[in-house]
């Protein structure tokens, strides 16, 4: 009987062995943290700029570390908007990456319809307190598939040293940049460049209509002193001082501003967008990728984003920092408001860029702003000199103001030429046109009455007088 117990506690033994041993073999799981096991590789393919991706990513490495108990290793796939789109769909449900990281919310749209996003409320009561829509922009799907990243703004920048050398005031609306004193001193990139000028542009045309908003743009263009290849360059010149304004992206103007340059913005409230954020289907890494969007909507988070210049997008996070911090920037150019929800809120019929209208358009809007502005700047430009030295010859003259409207509406179509044409026409026929006194001779005509009028009423006085007298 001993011995029997003793074989089969021996074989116990023997059987324990192995079982640790095949444990020993099978590499060990991730952590286990309440249930929960995260991976230790979170990759995402993502547009946005190098600077706004170390600050988010280091924040979540120490976060994932100190909170969850994982070394992750975040690796990036950087590539523009309309690439890292692509790049999904030939993915066919079975991504490289875990998480679309940015990008214009009618890419994450498109991906969504394709059946390439997966469902993910992220756990976090920053999320919970993001409204659905704002001023009637979608902030969140209703299906969960995709969220919002950051508020960004879009509009002009400009050298507040530039200007006090040259005693301009800062403008102030889109409108304040046609008048001819800012010739030359305006740079900008061009659509087909640059998504955030493409914004710009866009916002424009949306808002004025077709006819109206390539009329302003032509305008505008007048005051152009050059297009350049990127839309970081526009931010390097005018921080520089070689420009006074330049058409930007808000990151750009606080970060600069931030590191010493004389920079200030005009924030449109038309111009800003959010861009967005979703989890791929089939992600490789789902747990990470999870925790990553829990942590997103958290305040740490959006600190970390808004020390790159982002704008946060939960509306507890308070804009507010000591002097010279991002956050202090961004609270001047947001007019002192404590998020971008209260500044918006200080605006009437806010009308936000149309994703849809945008992307439908895009083409033709870039074809025609190539082809119209940039290639024809120097014939531009020529034909609207031409008309604003012929506007005081032709005042008050009515056939040659007539003229010149013509003018003006071929130069708004595009028809340099024809415009340039037409404006001289304007000035011979306002110098051809008999023409009425001065004003100085008016002038010298009135004052030659006033004296025959006071010389006829002496006259006249004297005579009653010596009536008078008889």
């Amino acid at each position: 009987m001993n011995k029997k117990l003793l074989g089969f506690g021996i074989l116990t033994i023997l059987v324990l062995a192995v079982v640790s041993v095949a444990s020993a073999s099978v590499q060990t799981p991730p952590l286990n943290v309440e249930t929960q096991q995260y991976e230790n590789t979170l990759v995402l393919i993502t547009p946005s700029n190098t600077l706004l991706l170390k600050a988010v990513t280091t924040a979540f490495k120490n976060y994932a570390k100190n909170k969850l108990g994982v070394d992750v290793d975040v690796k990036l796939i950087q590539a523009g908007s309309p690439e890292c789109m692509n790049r999904i769909i030939a993915w066919n449900g079975k991504p490289e990456a875990d998480i679309f990281f940015g990008g214009d919310l009618i890419y994450h749209w498109k991906l969504k319809e394709k059946g390439l996003l997966e469902s993910y409320k992220p756990k976090s009561p920053g999320y919970d307190a993001i409204p659905s829509t704002f001023l009637g922009f979608p902030l969140k799907d209703p299906d969960e598939m995709w969220h919002p990243k950051l508020w960004w703004g879009h509009g002009f920048m400009y050298n507040t040293k530039v200007l006090e050398k040259l005693g301009l005031q800062p403008p102030k609306t889109w409108d304040d940049l046609l008048d001819p004193k800012w010739k030359d001193l305006i740079v900008m990139c061009t659509p087909s460049r640059s998504s955030s000028t493409y914004i710009n542009v866009g916002i424009i045309i949306q808002n004025r209509g077709w006819d109206q908003g390539w009329a302003f743009w032509r305008r505008l263009a007048a005051n152009v002193g050059a297009f350049v290849q990127r839309s970081a360059d526009v931010v390097d010149l005018v921080s520089k001082g070689e420009y006074a304004v330049g058409f930007a992206y808000s990151q750009g103007a606080i970060i600069n501003r931030y590191n010493g340059y004389p920079v200030s913005m005009y924030m449109d409230p038309t111009g800003f967008i959010v861009s967005g954020v979703s989890l791929l289907k089939g992600a490789p890494h789902p747990n990470i990728a999870k925790a990553f969007l829990d942590w997103w909507y958290t305040e740490d988070a959006q600190q970390a984003a808004l020390s790159a210049g982002g704008i946060p997008v939960l509306p507890t996070v308070k804009i507010a920092g000591p002097p010279n911090s991002t956050a202090a920037i961004l609270r001047e150019y947001l007019g002192g408001k404590d998020t971008i929800y209260d500044y918006l809120k200080t605006f009437t019929n806010v009308k936000f860029y149309n994703f849809t209208f945008a992307e439908a358009m895009y083409t033709n809007i870039s074809k025609i702003f190539d082809n119209t502005i940039v290639a024809k700047h120097s014939e531009l430009k020529d034909a609207w000199s031409t008309i604003l030295s012929v506007q005081a010859k032709v005042k008050g003259v009515p056939d040659a103001e007539a003229k010149l409207a013509q003018a003006i509406s071929a130069f708004d179509k595009g028809d340099y030429a024809t415009a340039k044409a037409l404006a001289l026409e304007a000035a011979k026929i306002a110098e051809t046109a008999p023409k009425g006194p001065s004003a100085t001779e008016i002038l010298v005509y009135a004052v030659i009455a006033l004296v025959v009028i006071a010389a006829l009423a002496y006259l006249l006085r004297g005579k009653l007088g010596k009536k008078a007298k008889q």
